[in-house]
């Protein structure tokens, strides 16, 4: 049998091994006491190799017993982290920001002028004196006196495209006291009005009507209800009634 290191572990294992190997020599004692007689003369070689195996067996499971607990109790050697290559810190602002230099603010471009807002259209320059001479287009159309001489001051100022005045009607325009100034524009149209608001004395005018209003001396404009057309509406002409 093998000698075992010194130690409490070896002690430990050998003296295990040798009680084993005592109890197989024991067994192996009672067994041949217990067989015949003639069994024993022929098997005592067998029983003999049979016990030194026993122990053989059991001393090597004690070796390996042994080597085992021996390996358990060396500890691995420890692995170490491989060093970590030092890092240059950036460069950081406020709260871990990475500062960077603020750019210089683009200039605000100049604002463009505002377009002159165009100025109204104003009406027509208001005629002249009137020199007091009839046209021909005015004294024909069966007028009375005060309208024929309205009629031939607008005529000589403005010369709108054509000019109405007596009509079988029962109303100023079948009496003579109406004319109709028919326009080529609302700008003739306005200049006209503006003229016979002007000379309400000097032609004894009694109202206007034009684009859907009413004038009256010390009255101001009115709107008038809608008569369904432009010239029912007195959009295309200017209506000038004058008193006797």
């Amino acid at each position: 049998m093998r000698r075992l290191p010194d130690g409490l572990p070896r002690l430990g294992a050998s003296w295990a091994v040798k009680t084993v190997a005592g109890l197989g020599v024991l067994g192996g004692a009672v067994v041949a006491l217990t067989m015949p007689a003639d069994a024993e003369a022929g098997d005592e070689p067998s029983q003999a190799a049979a016990a030194l195996s026993a122990v053989a067996l059991a001393d090597r499971s004690g070796d390996e017993r042994a080597s085992r607990s021996q390996t358990r109790d060396e500890p691995a050697p420890a692995v170490s982290a491989p060093a970590a290559a030092p890092r240059a810190p950036e460069e950081v602002g406020v709260a871990g920001v990475k500062g960077v230099e603020k750019p210089e603010p683009e200039p605000e471009p100049e604002p463009e002028p505002a377009p002159e807002a165009a100025a109204p259209a104003a009406p027509e320059a208001a005629g002249g004196s009137w020199s007091g001479a009839l046209t021909g287009r005015c004294t024909g159309i069966g007028l009375i006196p005060n309208a024929a001489s309205l009629c031939s001051a607008v005529d000589a100022a403005y010369g709108p495209p054509s000019i109405g005045g007596v009509r079988a009607t029962n109303d100023e325009h079948g009496t003579g006291q109406a004319v109709d100034f028919m326009i080529g524009s609302s700008g003739q149209g306005d200049a006209i009005a503006a003229y016979v608001q002007q000379h309400v004395g000097e032609f004894n005018v009694k109202y206007l009507i034009w684009a859907q209003r009413y004038w009256a001396p010390g009255e101001g404009w009115s709107s008038m209800e809608d008569r369904g057309s432009p010239t029912a509406n007195h959009y295309d002409h200017v209506h000038v009634t004058t008193n006797f």
